[in-house]
């Protein structure tokens, strides 16, 4: 009696703390997130990779792929060459532009440009510099423009909005008001919003839906099947119990752990709810095999003869599946290493729910009663068995054809082919692919050695094999370095004949902002980019483009280092190698099953006997992927290793009864027949539960979830041929594979280790207090006092460096002259390099009008320079006026803050809030010495209040009337990578310099 109210209290024990665990666990879903990118299924540290980051570093190309506006003019509407229309695209390109997390808007109402008139330089929105009735012929014409910011009819507009690095969350709230704002503004025009981030969005979006169908379609499935395997309700009750908990505590630990749902993993709930119900199945099954044997047995102990006999089965079923998901981190991709990690977790916290739930859930409800059909002996076994050999070499001969044929795989696979047919995203993606462009990057580098490409003849050669690839099968569209000499070119000729034309037109970009030359030309002019969209093509005819693309630009710069990057060039390789990897990687789950069951069935020659029937769902998925020419993706590659897990199933339960039947017969013969009659159904039937929790991804959103369930059904039916056909027959026709042997039985010794990784952060905080602080107002006027005057002169030598280490060096005479706080001129005169020299830019700004004046010594002109103002960086550098301008009246709010000791020094920690007046920065904190009141150093923080430059000061020089000027000053961008150095000299103060300095005619004055 005490031990049955042990067992009963220990029942209600383990029933209440899964069930408590349960209800906690729901407080940790809402942390759970989706995902989804294209560089998913990326590997890391890839040398491909490495060679395309590096020239994204050597032209300064943003790493964040852009949100793409799409507006295609209604029916009835005309085009987009009206005012009205393009006033409409401005206003919207312009409210864009400030939403929180984007960087830079784009679009034909502002995208710049330089034209040449009677009036002038035009620098600014190109629109406004050309007469309405030319601007479909100007922009058709300038590869700059058509077709990526309007198409070839003048009917489809896009604004490219490029993004800061966001999360999740701000990435959907971003993409929801980008599709608010857009739709409203453009009433005449159907908006679609594409681009990378877009397609991520949504398809996270979809996920969400899609994991909800899943679970209710796969509960649905499965008790479909319990029901027609059992005729009493407590089986379908115990179920439901288990899956739900098993579910909740897998999500919970997701979202604990910081697992996302992917593509990948929202299979998670599937998988967890057909291996839960797979395991009960087995149990309940065994529950009435026993009860038929043993009548006169209580159920108390029915109860308990199953839970021991069914615990080293499922156990060792459990662990199989596992590792066939753990072989998944031997790839070097996170996603799929993820998905591995994930599967593993739910397999153990399925096995471990249910081998804690069964004890009390069977303990107090009815016993299972499974229907005639479920429990009966398998008789199809003996028709097997009649024709054993027959059926083992037919299976044999057909597998080894399978695996033959799947030497003639398909690489064919698109990049966006996974995309829901007419959903908005894969809408929009196809008219960025048909009319914009193209979708797919491929960039072309060429390396000519320094200066090589301010030759005009080598641009001219360029300008052809640009034109030759434009006209290639599979091009959208080719920008590249002629494109924007020619859309800036001030001569007759649409290209520059001579070297310091192209280098005038070179520092005349450098004046414009956010420059796109940076983008084309690398700091040395060594290198220059080519920059090609193709059509989303099967892998194979991309492969093939790019190869083609790579010869006609080796064919026309046979002399010069041509290398081939982008997505274009790399993706579908990455994807092809890890496909390989995947297929070919079940081998590794293989291995690493063969060493479990060596200890559970102590024999290698039994565990090598399993591997046999397992090896058929490998060679059948090769055969028909192969002939239904399925493209191979690493999302179809991974379903060889989950399914070899799964398939050794019914290996281990049919082996393991096997094997206790063994052991009970003294002569140890194997009675294949009386194993497979006990254990041919139940295995049947968790098969049958497999197949239909799987079929539930043939209502995927995805063509890639729907081939995954496909061929998972596939991969299940073959398991079922190899495990219930193949090696009972094979036993039958070859005893001798288990049967005794003369020699002495193996035994494999093996040890086990485990690796903890600990992470501790230990963070004290520093309390600094600062007493006798000056006030921000009594800081600013000694600050000016040291700054201010009315006149300079110097010299300034600047050093541009990029990202990639490479760099270039100006040198320049500046005058400037501020007479009073609304009255500024500044003159700046190129002395190097040779081909700049002489080059000089004239600035004024009286009563906030700003002119400007530039004169080029090629052509003996002067011309203004007229549009909108530049709030880029000073000649391409990363200094702003803004970010040393000790003149300007500011409206922003400084505050000192505190003192603090840096290097033995003790300086003033100042902070500005300049939101309201400045273009670029959020606020700027600021190092001040107490002592001299000289900044040292300025951190600003961008719009994002993220820190986006510091602003080094050093080796200052006391010049007459106690004024201070820095010697040097090195500016570093801490998110684009690019630094600046510049070393002032010859620094002349109060020199009375005459307002005729500063006039346009003074500029030709050499």
């Amino acid at each position: 009696m005490p031990l049955k109210i042990s067992r009963k209290a220990l029942a209600i024990t383990s029933l209440i703390g899964v069930i408590t665990l349960t209800l906690f666990s729901l407080l940790a879903l809402p942390k759970l997130t989706t995902q989804y990118s294209l560089k998913q299924f990326l590997p890391k540290d890839n040398a491909l990779l490495k060679l395309d980051e590096k020239s994204r570093q050597t032209f300064q190309l943003s790493e964040v792929q852009p949100f793409i506006i799409t507006a295609r003019v209604n029916e009835g509407n005309g085009d987009w060459f009206n005012q009205s229309k393009i006033d409409d695209l401005k206003q919207l390109t312009e409210l864009v532009a400030n939403y929180p997390g984007v960087r830079t808007a784009l679009s034909l109402a502002t995208v710049q440009g330089a034209v040449s008139s009677d009036e002038g330089l035009s620098v600014g929105p190109l629109l406004k510099s050309i007469p309405i009735e030319r601007w479909a012929a100007e922009t058709s014409a300038n590869p700059l423009i058509a077709p990526t910011l309007i198409s070839k009819d003048g009917k489809t507009a896009s604004i490219i909005v490029s993004i800061n690095r966001l999360n999740t969350h701000e990435l959907t709230s971003l993409r929801e008001n980008l599709q608010v704002t857009s739709s409203a503004s453009l009433p005449f025009a159907n908006v679609q919003l594409g681009g990378t981030p877009a397609v991520q969005t949504d398809v996270a979006k979809l996920l969400s839906t899609e994991l909800r169908n899943f679970v209710i379609l796969g509960f649905v499935a499965c008790f479909i099947v319990l029901a027609l395997i059992f005729s009493n309700f407590s089986p379908l009750l115990i179920s439901f119990v288990v899956i739900i908990c098993a579910n909740i505590l897998v999500v919970a630990v997701m979202a604990l752990v910081g697992l996302p749902f992917s593509i990948l993993s929202t299979t998670i709930p599937i998988l967890t709810t057909v291996d839960v119900v797979s395991l009960c199945i087995h149990t309940l099954l065994r529950y009435a095999e026993e009860k038929k044997a043993s009548p006169e047995v209580s159920h108390e102990e029915l109860v308990m003869t199953t839970l021991r006999a069914i615990f080293k089965p499922n156990l060792i079923a459990s662990t199989t599946t596992m590792i066939g998901f753990l072989s998944l981190l031997t790839t070097n991709v996170p996603l799929i290493r993820e998905y591995g990690v994930t599967a593993a977790i739910s397999i153990v916290m399925g096995w471990i729910t249910t081998t804690i739930l069964l004890f009390p859930l069977l303990l107090f409800l009815k016993g299972p009663t499974a229907r005639e059909w479920a429990w009966a002996k398998a008789r199809w076994g003996l028709y097997l068995f009649r024709r054993s050999g027959i059926w083992t070499i037919g299976i044999i001969i057909v597998s080894l054809g399978l695996a033959f044929k799947g030497h003639s795989l398909s690489w064919s696979a698109r990049l966006f082919d996974d995309l829901p047919q007419n959903h908005q995203v894969r809408l929009s993606t196809e008219t960025i692919d048909k009319e914009l462009g193209g979708m797919i990057p491929v960039d072309i580098e060429i390396d000519g050695g320094q200066d090589a490409w301010n030759d005009p003849k080598l641009i001219a050669r360029l300008d052809a094999l640009s034109s030759d690839i434009r006209n290639t099968e599979g091009v959208g569209s080719v920008v590249s370095l002629p494109d924007l000499v020619a859309a800036a070119s001030f001569h007759h000729s649409r290209l520059p004949a001579s070297r310091n034309s192209t280098a005038e037109i070179f520092f005349l970009y450098s004046l414009s902002n956010e420059s796109p030359l940076k983008n084309f030309l690398n700091a040395d002019s060594s290198k220059t980019r080519l920059s090609v969209r193709t059509q989303d093509l099967p892998g194979n005819k991309l492969h093939e483009l790019v190869q083609e693309l790579r010869s006609k630009t080796e064919k026309s710069f046979p002399e010069m280092k041509i290398q081939v990057t982008g997505m274009g060039s790399t993706i579908h390789a990455l994807n092809n190698d890890l496909s390989h990897e995947l297929i070919f990687g079940f081998w590794q789950s293989m291995a690493a099953i063969v060493v479990v069951l060596v200890f559970v069935f102590k024999s290698l020659r039994w565990s090598l006997v399993a591997c046999i029937p397992n090896l058929v769902p490998p060679a059948a998925l090769l055969g028909f992927l192969a002939i239904s020419e399925t493209p191979i993706k690493p999302s179809v590659a991974i379903i060889f290793s989950i399914a070899l897990g799964l398939a050794f199933n019914n290996t281990v339960y049919l082996l393991a009864r096997l094997r206790a039947m063994q052991k009970n017969t003294k002569s140890g013969k194997l009675d294949i027949e009386k194993a497979l009659w006990l254990e041919g159904n139940p295995c049947l039937i968790s098969s049958l539960t497999l197949l239909a929790g799987f079929s539930v991804f043939m209502a995927s959103y995805f063509a890639m979830n729907r081939i995954f369930g496909f061929y998972m059904l596939l991969s299940m039916l073959a398991g079922l041929v190899g495990d219930l056909i193949l090696l009972p027959t094979m036993l039958k026709s070859c005893p001798w594979l288990l049967g005794p042997l003369r020699w002495k039985k193996e035994k494999v010794m093996a040890t086990a280790a485990s690796i903890i990784l600990a992470f501790v952060i230990i963070s004290a905080p520093l309390k600094l207090w600062a007493q006798g602080l000056p006030t921000a107002e009594k800081l600013g006027q000694e600050m000016s006092s040291r700054f201010s005057t009315k006149d300079e002169t110097f010299v300034a030598e600047m050093k541009i460096i990029e990202a990639d280490g490479s760099s270039k060096e100006r040198q320049m005479q500046i005058w400037r002259m501020s007479p009073s706080k609304k009255d500024h001129s500044m003159m700046v005169r190129m002395l190097k390099p040779a081909d700049l020299k002489g080059t000089a830019l004239l600035a004024t700004l009286k009563n906030d009008k700003e002119e400007k004046w530039i004169y080029l010594p090629s052509s003996k002109q002067v011309r203004r320079l007229t549009g909108e103002s530049s709030k880029g960086g000073i000649l391409g550098s990363e200094l702003s006026a803004e970010d040393f301008d000790f003149n300007r009246d500011s409206s922003a709010s400084t505050t000192v803050k505190k003192e603090v000791e840096v290097k033995g020094g003790k300086y003033l920690l100042v902070e500005s809030d300049v939101s309201a007046s400045s273009p670029n920065y959020s606020k700027i904190v600021s190092y001040v010495s107490a002592k001299e009141f000289l900044p040292i150093k300025s951190e600003c923080f961008d719009k994002q209040s993220k820190l986006v430059k510091t602003i080094e000061f050093g080796d200052y020089k006391k010049l007459p009337g106690n004024k201070f000027r820095a010697g040097t000053i090195k500016i570093r961008n801490v998110q684009n990578k690019r630094g600046t150095d510049i070393s002032l000299s010859d620094i002349k103060i109060n020199q009375n310099l005459k307002s005729s300095k500063f006039s346009p005619k003074a500029l030709s004055d050499d």
